[in-house]
């Protein structure tokens, strides 16, 4: 009874408010391992080399004799390993690959891959004077394809000649597998790298400069550029572009201006606020000159993020 008469009242006295940054790296390197482990292949190749070697269901590589200087990087187990990543779809180069932008301009990729030569836990370059065939089926090759070489988050032209465009051919193939003479034909893209990292066969698009515009999206103030990621992914091409964060504006940008107006394209906001707390939004948009798009992501499972960004 005494205490029946005391005040119906609960005392509740918050913490400090934790400001919880997250850190988007942990984010997009999970998606990078869980989505490259169905996109990668690992060959091994005689150390004489003088094989093709069949990658992904349309690449194949060709594979020079002495590919490696052996007194550099002497083979003792008789083969070197031959690791590719191949990128051919937008959302695997979206979480594997690089974005398809060089020189501040749009590429259209037909496919992204990066290239490895292991002797044990040595990564070996290629020798001197040897180069690697890449041989790509599509029942539809484009004009103008270029090989580009990776260069961090951007692509550098292989032949480093902007009015150049001719080291990328369209064409049948047939190349010997191995010494049983057994072949494989195809048709669409060759070219040849001396490169062994990232190598990409892509088109820039033709567009006018005053048909480009510059695009960014407008995020809540507590998605940073520390644990947020946004990406512009062209609807009608194999185009992936990364949006800058600037902090001070709270935008992220395509500062460029290259983004062609009147295409379609879907914006993908990835966050990590927190270890295992994830936020994701996807908003599509037709680019109009200066948009600013404004999106709110919202709370969502791991697993529902990868398997957006796995089936673009």
């Amino acid at each position: 009874m005494m205490m029946s008469c005391g005040k119906d009242i609960d005392q509740f006295i918050p913490n400090e408010k934790q400001d919880v940054a997250g850190d988007i790296s942990r984010l997009t390197s999970r998606l990078k391992e869980d989505i490259s482990a169905g996109i990668s292949y690992s060959v091994s190749v005689p150390c004489t080399g003088n094989i093709a070697i069949t990658v992904d269901k349309d690449v194949v590589l060709v594979i020079p004799p002495d590919f490696v200087d052996l007194a550099q990087y002497p083979c003792t187990t008789g083969f070197f390993d031959v690791n590719v990543l191949v990128c051919d779809t937008k959302g695997e180069i979206l979480a594997a690959g690089i974005p398809t932008i060089s020189e501040n301009k749009f590429l259209e990729s037909r496919i992204e891959m990066k290239l490895e030569i292991k002797n044990g836990s040595t990564s070996c370059r290629l020798a001197h004077g040897k180069q690697i065939r890449i041989l790509v089926n599509d029942p539809d090759p484009r004009d103008r394809m270029e090989l580009f070489y990776g260069q961090e988050s951007d692509w550098l032209q292989a032949d480093g000649d902007s009015a150049k465009w001719d080291n990328v051919a369209n064409r049948d193939w047939w190349v010997q597998m191995d010494s049983t003479q057994q072949g494989i034909s195809g048709f669409g893209y060759e070219c040849f790298s001396d490169s062994i990292d990232w190598v990409n066969i892509d088109v820039f698009f033709e567009i006018p400069v005053e048909q480009r515009t510059p695009v960014c999206v407008s995020l809540p103030e507590e998605f940073t550029n520390t644990n947020t990621a946004v990406f512009m992914v062209l609807d009608d091409y194999k185009s992936i572009v990364y949006l800058t964060g600037d902090a001070a504006q709270h935008l992220f940008c395509e500062h460029y201006g290259s983004t062609p107006i009147g295409f379609n394209v879907t914006f993908v906001v990835i966050s990590e606020r927190g270890e295992g707390n994830y936020y994701f939004a996807e908003q599509k948009a037709t680019i109009t000159p200066n948009l600013t798009e404004t999106i709110v992501p919202l709370k969502t499972p791991y697993e529902e993020i990868k398997h957006y960004i796995s089936a673009l």
